[in-house]
């Protein structure tokens, strides 16, 4: 199946050559469903609440201002603002359009888990990175500029890194993949796959209980949840929402 996968997913056709949103006959024939129907919200709402609101769906693209960012470690903004999808996912591969404004920060987060004791996805889910790499205005505890490797766009965010890569600057359209089999991901950008590991692994258990993490004790540990995309203060667009269900 991964190798399916991998050859489904480098070849992709550019969204410039298909109408957008609307399923081509080989996606059908591979079982991809549409995730955004291009015109409103359905199979979509808030982390830990209902409809969704301060979204936009405006031209065939869903829209989000930037109203929200880090629940946690700022203390001004009480409540997350990301939106989760509403049927939970276990097996899954799916891909997606999305572009950044200028400094832009997002990600698209699975195996999401809601409830009172979460105030944000990024506390159980693993999160793909979209992120203005070069000019993201960001600070470390140590006081040096900019992102980490582990912090830039196409990453399990402070997991893995991809060792090449080719995006979009902001502002242009990029394209993503993420494929989940039992453990097993891969993550992919603009038609070339960046890297792929195990859940669980030796490998995996040393990132994920030697950094960030560990003041997260839920991170990684669902393997069924809900499907995320951030709002972390800036301004991101996504289209061709297309998910294929593995199970």
């Amino acid at each position: 199946i991964y190798g399916m996968c991998m050859v489904a997913c480098g070849s992709r056709s550019s969204s410039t050559e298909v109408k957008d949103n609307v399923l081509t006959e080989e996606e059908k024939a591979e079982g991809y469903t549409l995730l955004f129907n291009g015109k409103d919200f359905t199979g979509w709402k808030m982390f830990n609440g209902g409809d969704v609101k301060g979204w936009q769906v405006a031209d065939g693209v869903i829209v989000g201002y930037g109203n929200g960012g880090d629940v946690i470690a700022d203390t001004t903004i009480k409540v997350s603002t990301d939106i989760v999808t509403v049927k939970n996912y276990h097996n899954f591969q799916i891909k997606w359009d999305w572009k950044i404004g200028a400094q832009g920060n997002s990600g698209f987060l699975y195996h999401v888990q809601e409830g009172p004791k979460y105030k944000a996805p990024f506390e159980t889910g693993p999160e793909y990175q979209l992120i203005d790499d070069d000019n993201y205005p960001w600070v470390s505890e140590t006081g040096k500029e900019g992102l980490e490797d582990r912090q830039k766009t196409g990453c399990n965010y402070a997991m893995y890194v991809p060792e090449t890569k080719q995006v979009n600057p902001p502002g242009e359209w990029n394209s993503s993949m993420v494929l989940y089999k039992d453990g097993y991901v891969e993550h992919w950008l603009n038609g070339e796959k960046l890297f792929s590991f195990q859940e669980g692994s030796e490998d995996w258990k040393m990132r994920r209980y030697s950094g960030k993490w560990e003041a997260f004790p839920d991170y990684g540990i669902s393997t069924t949840g809900k499907l995320c995309f951030q709002d972390h203060g800036s301004k991101v667009y996504f289209k061709n929402v297309k998910i294929k269900d593995l199970d």
